[in-house]
């Protein structure tokens, strides 16, 4: 007798249950859920008769060869639909009686671990073991969990008793209940889809009034029979390796042909349903996660619709005045008086929502942060039995179902089904597909006594080379390199040693040196480097002969030769990821020179070369934040941060995003923890404090960024270009500051920064110059500052703000404002960031409130933090 033990019990442990008892009557089948409650889930345990499932009951049977099943138990209890829908609570009904019908052993209880073997061991949480032959993973909505970006938000509140006020998971076992018993007048509900829908319905018949937020601020569509799918010519015709853009175009050119032929958008999006598995595969997984980044929401309001009743009542609560929909990003969390303050950003403006209470409602998927909560799933990814899809989504699976572990090998004796299939196929979260992968994993396993050979997905790559010695330590160094981690002129340092004809170790060293002078021998090291690379190129190949000389060009010529020499090298070389970091105006060599002009378009060419690799991502996020699109950056900033907790640029991007969306609770938190764990390796760690700093400084606690300044940014803690950068902009913004009792002297920065500070080579270094000073009140060398090979309007710029900070240290505030607003619109001319340039119109508001003009301040403040940013079209389906 075979031994089946099902783990999860939601809908799709109950269908796989009643499916394995159908193709094998004698078998002992265990189910095992930890809710006791099978057949509900999430999705079917709510007791509101108002919810009601959102596909019609004719395509909801648990049966594939008896459709109409599900229809004549609806009828046999007297159920009633609403226009074809029927209530998720009959629905937990109807499985829960197919269960007891299949006569299966229960168990309630968590899993905690999986040993595969014959028999497999499955743990209990309660230290008990279960042996059975086969084991059906069925895992259904991870428990709890946000996005990044709202679990960033979050986390500051969270830490906090909220008094239930905040609900971060509606289908939490009576959460929604409890909210609704408070009779809350006013709740703000994050996320628009369908459970979005569901919870502003439950309490608006409670007598709430809701305010639905999300990003795109749409609803989903009303569900329409507009009659059968249509065909998809266009989609069809697609291979078995496409891109993102070749599905979107495809799309867009099969949602032209039906309108032409007056057919409904809704016809093409059905017709797309039984190919999207083959679509999902067909793509890399560098364009998977495109996909979840860019096309995800959209598609999921166009693919998710509404029920005719349900989309009723929204339209009446709309129009009631019960019910409003708001497109922001939650960028901000605070407790407030009796309930819960929201501050939204947009591309354009920030506003704040007050509410007695906040709904999380955005959903969860199996990504590596929900795996991790999971005992089960982290235990399995721990011991190497399961490994998660490239995607970010679901775990590696072959094509029955059956785990690939971190070998590539399939894992005898343990499949999987339900919404842990999403990385390999996608659609695989709505009763149908599930049904369907149920009977077809029950016929599977019950007829199946032997292993089948691993499938071999095109994702799985062969195990690289390892390396040893010399390239072993430059690799390490690259590595280090593009996380923008400490350590890596040790590392090239060390390759050199073991290979003195190491060139590309040589000429990295040339350049670290070049950047930081503290760092690889300093300026004075340069030629020696690069005679040495050179010497040994004797050694290397014509690609390490190109890379060597763009590089050594960039350090011996300066930024704007040194960037011909690039690009062309790049030309010829287009995966050399150290030299397009080079080029790239980050963090990682911010003052070495000016930025290539259009930097970040040229950065998003080599996306089809570099992929989702962490720095890379890392570096588009902070391409992003330049260009004021901080949704993009956002979640740039998150997939690389998933990848590589320790990416210099994606910390720094997403830096930048809590400050320029004004959350700072958020952002200040974010950073405390991840600078001394995540960010402890950082090459520029005083950086991320400087950072920390302005949000303490935005948050009213000037004491606090004192004692950050003087602890992690006061040199020595801080050196070097960065010191003049950091340091030396917020002891400028601390004489700013009426209650930073104590501004630190600005002298330990000039003596750090040296001729760094009175002789400039570049604009963004002359205008942190001025600044510093300014602080030590010297107008002379301020005025004797002239950077070689500036523009006019670099030149004037700089003289603007040289004079107005001399005005307003000399207290001639009148003048000082003229300056600075004169100053204003050439400041992205010089450099830096908006976060940087920022410390300009903040000295501008000092002379206007000098002047008595607080609400001229006012205005100017508003107007610049409302700049329009660019726009970013998602997506082929509008």
């Amino acid at each position: 007798m075979m031994r089946f033990t099902i783990v999860g019990g939601g809908a799709a442990g109950v269908l796989a249950a009643i499916h394995l008892r159908r193709h094998d009557p004698n078998a002992q089948i265990t189910l095992i859920d930890a809710s006791g409650r099978p057949g509900t889930g999430a999705a079917y345990g709510t007791s509101d008769p108002a919810h009601l499932l959102n596909v019609p009951a004719p395509r909801m049977s648990a049966w594939p060869d008896d459709p109409d099943h599900f229809c004549r138990w609806l009828n046999e209890h007297a159920v009633s639909t609403f226009e074809g829908f029927a209530p998720r609570l009959a629905y937990g009904r109807y499985l829960r009686e197919q269960l007891a019908a299949a006569e299966v052993r229960m168990e309630t209880a968590e899993v905690v671990g999986l040993v595969p073997g014959a028999p497999a061991q499955v743990k209990l949480s309660d230290g008990r073991s279960v042996s059975t032959d086969t084991v059906v993973l069925a895992s259904g909505r991870p428990d709890g969990g946000m996005p990044d970006s709202l679990e960033r938000a979050f986390a500051p509140v969270l830490a906090a008793d909220t008094d239930g006020k905040v609900v971060v998971d509606p289908w939490a076992p009576g959460a929604l209940a409890a909210l609704g018993a408070r009779r809350p007048s006013n709740v703000l509900v994050i996320g628009s889809g369908l459970t979005g829908i569901d919870v502003a319905l439950h309490l608006i018949a409670r007598g709430a009034t809701i305010t639905l937020i999300s990003r795109h601020g749409a609803l989903p569509h009303r569900f329409r029979n507009m009659g059968a799918p249509c065909e998809v010519p266009h989609l069809d015709a697609l291979g078995a390796d496409i891109s993102l853009e070749n599905v979107r175009a495809a799309l867009a050119a099969d949602l032209a042909d039906a309108r032409e032929a007056g057919l409904n958008w809704r016809q093409v999006i059905d017709g797309i349903r039984p190919r999207t598995s083959r679509l999902w595969r067909s793509l890399g997984w560098e364009d998977q996660r495109r996909f979840l980044r860019e096309d995800l929401r959209q598609w999921e309001i166009l693919r998710h619709r509404m029920p005719p009743t349900v989309a009723d009542a929204i339209d009446a609560a709309i129009g009631g005045g019960q019910l409003t929909v708001v497109a922001g990003e939650v960028a901000d969390v605070s407790l407030r008086g009796d309930g819960v303050d929201l501050l939204l950003t947009t591309t354009d403006e920030s506003v704040r929502k007050h509410g007695d209470a906040v709904v999380v409602a955005t959903g969860t998927a199996w990504d590596r942060r929900s795996l991790q909560r999971s005992p089960l799933w982290a235990n399995l990814l721990a011991s190497g039995v399961a490994s998660v899809h490239p995607c970010g989504i679901g775990v590696r699976l072959d094509a029955d179902g059956r785990l690939i572990d971190d070998t590539g090998a399939t894992v005898p004796g343990i499949v999987c089904l339900g919404s842990i299939r999403q990385g390999e196929e996608w659609e695989t979260t709505a009763i149908p597909e599930i049904r369907a992968q149920a009977a077809a994993v029950a016929k599977l396993i019950a007829d199946d006594t032997h292993d089948r050979p691993v499938r071999g997905p095109g994702i799985i790559r062969a195990p690289a080379p390892v390396l040893t010695g010399a390239p072993a330590s430059y690799a390490e160094g690259v590595r280090r390199l593009l996380a923008v981690q400490d350590g890596a002129s040790i590392s090239f340092a060390t390759a050199v040693a073991e290979d003195p004809h190491h060139a590309r170790a040589h000429v990295a060293l040339a350049m670290i040196a070049t950047e930081r002078p503290d760092r690889a021998g300093g300026r004075d090291a340069v030629a020696g480097h690069l005679a040495r690379a050179r010497a040994a190129l004797a050694h290397g190949s014509a690609e390490d002969r190109s890379h060597v000389e763009a590089i050594a060009t960039w350090c011996e010529e300066g930024n704007a030769a040194g960037t011909v020499a690039l690009i062309e090298h790049l030309d010829r070389v287009p995966d050399d990821a150290v030299a397009l970091l080079v080029l790239a105006p980050s963090i990682a060599f911010a003052g070495a020179g000016d930025a290539l002009p259009d930097a970040w378009q040229y950065v998003e060419q080599f996306t089809g070369v570099h992929g989702e690799a962490p720095w890379y991502l890392g570096l588009r996020a902070y391409g992003r934040t330049e260009q004021g699109l901080w949704y993009d950056a956002a979640d740039l900033a998150d997939a690389a941060l998933e990848l590589d907790p320790g990416n210099g640029n994606a910390a720094h991007a997403l830096s930048h995003v809590h400050y320029e969306t004004d959350a700072h609770g958020a952002g200040l938190k974010w950073l405390t923890d991840w600078i001394p764990s995540d960010g402890s390796t950082q090459r520029y760690l005083p950086h991320f404090q400087w950072h920390a700093a302005l949000h303490e400084l935005a948050m009213g606690d000037a004491a606090a960024a004192a004692r950050r300044y003087a602890t992690f940014l006061a040199p020595p803690q801080s050196r070097d270009v960065r010191c003049l950068v950091d340091a030396g902009s917020l002891a400028w913004r601390a004489r700013l500051h009426p209650d930073w009792v104590t501004p630190p002297d600005p002298m330990p920065v000039l003596a750090e920064a040296g001729s760094l500070a009175y002789s400039p080579q570049t604009p963004f270094i002359a205008f942190h110059a001025l600044l510093v000073l300014a602080a030590a009140n010297d107008p002379a060398a301020i005025r004797a500052i002239k950077v070689p090979g500036a523009s006019e309007e670099q030149a004037n710029t700089l003289r603007f703000i040289g004079e107005g900070l001399i005005a307003l240290t000399e207290g001639e505030p009148r003048a000082a404002l003229d300056y600075l607003l004169e100053s204003l619109p050439g400041l992205p001319s010089i450099g830096g960031s908006r976060v940087q340039q920022e410390v300009i119109l903040e000295t501008a508001l000092a002379a206007m409130l000098q002047l008595g003009a607080p609400g001229q301040a006012g205005r100017l403040l508003s107007r610049h933090r409302a700049t329009p940013a660019p726009q970013v079209t998602r997506g082929a389906v509008n």
